[in-house]
């Protein structure tokens, strides 16, 4: 149903998707002989669905504070809503490719493996096996061909996972920045310079912006389209302290 609505937030209608989930509803087994358990998970996947966008909603329709910010809550909402729809992509595909596979295997279900059979006439031909080999030379070279494997690995890029590690990156501007000392500063080009990709410069700028929100960096910049100085506090000879913000958490750090 998300995926047959293309609307923004705003313009979802709950009250149609509800309805269309209703008609769906009556059409569960809620007595079958598991007791009517996966109608209920259903119901109830439905219900925590509806809520995240109830709240995500919400946040998006009501006005900001004065100062023009969302409180808490607001923002942990819309976080809810970015990974629910990530999360729905998720399930999606997954199912898809699980019918897929449920098709080729009915498809299949009529075909048997063959073993193959070597004819004695050409066993016959074979040459005989020159077994020269000790267990020692045996074991090195089972060592050889093990080292030489390539690693296994899971691949997760189909997962909704973050590309940059945010608490790495806000760890790293807040390191070059008190590491210049009392009134030092550097331009955001400079501390963007080895970014390897634009994902990775939007990181270390929200890392900047955390900071400045909690007092902790200062910015000055001449003019429109001109170089952007950020330094960090420093009261009484020490750097003010500053906590790193992650995905969804805080981690407790210092400016020293």
């Amino acid at each position: 149903m998300i995926a047959n609505r293309r609307l923004e937030l705003t313009e979802v209608s709950l009250s149609a998707i509800t309805g269309e989930f209703i008609s769906y509803v009556r059409g569960l087994d809620f007595g079958g002989s598991d007791g009517g358990s996966d109608g209920m998970d259903e119901a109830s996947a439905f219900i925590d669905v509806a809520s995240v966008l109830i709240e995500a909603k919400s946040a998006s329709l009501l006005p900001a504070d004065v100062s023009g910010e969302h409180d808490e809550s607001s923002m942990e909402a819309l976080r809810e809503r970015d990974l629910l729809f990530a999360r729905l992509l998720q399930y999606r595909a997954y199912k898809e490719a699980s019918h897929a596979l449920r098709e080729r295997m009915a498809h299949a279900s009529g075909r048997y493996p063959h073993p193959g059979v070597v004819d004695d006439r050409i066993r016959g031909m074979l040459p005989e096996l020159d077994w020269n080999v000790g267990p020692d030379e045996l074991a090195r070279i089972a060592a050889r061909a093990i080292a030489a494997a390539p690693t296994d690995r899971v691949s997760v890029h189909q997962l909704h996972v973050p590309l940059v590690d945010l608490r790495e990156q806000s760890r790293l501007v807040m390191t070059r920045l008190v590491a210049l000392g009392e009134g030092g500063s550097s331009t955001f080009d400079e501390l963007t310079a080895d970014a390897s990709g634009r994902i990775e410069t939007v990181a270390r700028f929200l890392a900047l912006l955390a900071f400045f929100k909690q007092g902790a960096i200062q910015f000055r910049q001449d003019g429109p389209y001109s170089p952007l100085h950020v330094r960090w506090v420093w009261v009484d000879g020490t750097a003010v302290k500053a906590v790193l913000v992650t995905d969804g958490m805080i981690e407790e750090g210092e400016g020293a």
